[in-house]
């Protein structure tokens, strides 16, 4: 099999700095309170919008706003409140309307690999799905708010069936969907949200194949979403096997919270393990590779800024998740609710943390589902402070970042049969 290049995208940090300012409200809004579509816009996305499936009764849509920038909103087709956005189709044009607020829109076509079939006759679409420059795998049976739009069954009473006890997908039909994808597609980066709960390795072991093939078959950076593994050496051991991201997703920040929404987490898990795992994780990565994701409306926006810069120090970068407040998926409703202008603060702040320290190179994507670094509205100087540290612009110079991370790992993470385990406790 042939490899692929990774080829820019326009989520770099040049190009997403340079129309944040502009689209990061309209960004919140929508992933905040979903979009509507009006009959003539629904006619047409049904057959020819590239819809993303988000558990089992939620669709999400991609939609391209000014200079290319993605975000993949929740799409609702009936609700209580008035819609705050609706999609109409004007001119034979896309437009996103609220009040008098109107913004032209494009909406991609869902990516042909979808219908096609691996070798094994499994259909890729299955396991498979594009977000922005990213390529999730596996993403519908992944334990993560912000993939999968629910609570899993482990994380709400402790306990998973037997299809929830394997990650999904074998190292062929990933290579094969990597390379497929990547043919046809600008990617950048293939993510594995791990379905592995109560694991001593955190899930590991399971995804070692599998990043290994994609490894072989494409230049792409390869990022992983675990659970926190009682032994912190399975971190180490993540980053030698060619990881070049990991997320612990903390997703609920307070211990009542985390027990309140999801139990079985809270019993199995806990949230110190988490704390730990991304202590020690920001340790082992390089800087700008290590995040976790928070859900806004778990708690107080108050104590969501003060864990950002615990977080900042420990070198992870805090992505939100935005929540819709009508969402039927939801076993439990979330405690609190929060704006546009809230979590533009949020960011705000970010931006102040992360600009005396910013990141080398900007080693993770600007997801579309989620709020973090990338959609910051930075400054003229801060985006030439970044630009000058690199981006992903060219083949030559993302294979240039592979090549540092291999050396990197050669020097900073022996095998882990040379170690004796440590405990994470």
């Amino acid at each position: 099999m042939a490899t692929v290049a990774a080829t820019e995208r326009g989520s770099s940090i040049e190009s997403a700095s340079s129309s944040t300012g502009h689209t990061l409200p309209i960004k919140a809004s929508l992933l905040l309170h979903g979009v509507h579509l009006d009959e003539s816009a629904l006619e047409t996305l049904r057959v020819q919008g590239h819809w993303l499936a988000v558990g089992v009764a939620q669709q999400r849509l991609e939609l391209q706003l000014a200079e290319g920038f993605t975000v993949t909103p929740l799409v609702h087709t009936s609700s209580v409140a008035p819609p705050v956005w609706t999609l109409v189709k004007a001119g034979g044009r896309l437009q996103l309307r609220s009040g008098s607020d109107c913004h032209s829109v494009t909406a991609p076509p869902p990516p042909s690999f979808y219908g096609q079939s691996t070798s094994s006759g499994r259909r890729i679409g299955d396991f498979a799905q594009v977000y922005g420059s990213t390529l999730v795998l596996g993403g519908r049976q992944a334990c993560g708010y912000s993939i999968s739009g629910i609570a899993c069954r482990f994380c709400r009473v402790g306990s998973r069936s037997e299809n929830e006890r394997s990650f999904g997908v074998t190292a062929y039909e990933a290579a094969e969907a990597t390379s497929l994808a990547f043919r046809e597609r600008a990617l950048q980066y293939v993510f594995l949200p791990a379905a592995s709960f109560d694991a001593d390795d955190g899930g590991v072991q399971e995804i070692e194949p599998l990043v290994k093939a994609i490894r072989r078959h494409t230049s792409a950076l390869v990022l992983a979403a675990l659970h926190p593994p009682r032994t912190l050496r399975w971190i180490d051991h993540a980053y030698a096997i060619g990881v070049d991201g990991i997320s612990f997703n903390l997703e609920v920040p307070n211990v009542p919270s985390l027990e309140r929404l999801w139990p079985g987490r809270a019993r199995y898990i806990g949230r110190s393990r988490y704390l730990q795992a991304l202590r020690h994780a920001g340790k082992i990565f390089p800087r700008g590779t290590v995040w976790t994701e928070l859900l806004l409306g778990a708690c107080p926006v108050t104590e969501l800024s003060e864990l950002i810069e615990e977080l900042i120090s420990w070198n992870v970068l805090p992505f939100f998740v935005p929540t819709h407040p009508l969402s039927h998926s939801r076993t439990m409703p979330l405690a609190f609710s929060s704006s546009s202008d809230e979590a533009t603060a949020l960011l705000h702040q970010l931006q102040s943390l992360l600009l005396p320290n910013a990141p080398p190179r900007p080693w993770l994507p600007a997801w579309p589902h989620l709020l973090g670094p990338l959609d910051l509205p930075a400054t003229e100087a801060a985006r030439t402070n970044l630009t000058k540290r690199g981006c992903l612009k060219s083949r030559l110079e993302l294979l240039a970042v592979r090549n540092l991370a291999r050396l990197r790992r050669s020097l900073r993470v022996r095998c882990l049969a040379e170690h004796e385990y440590e405990g994470s406790g």
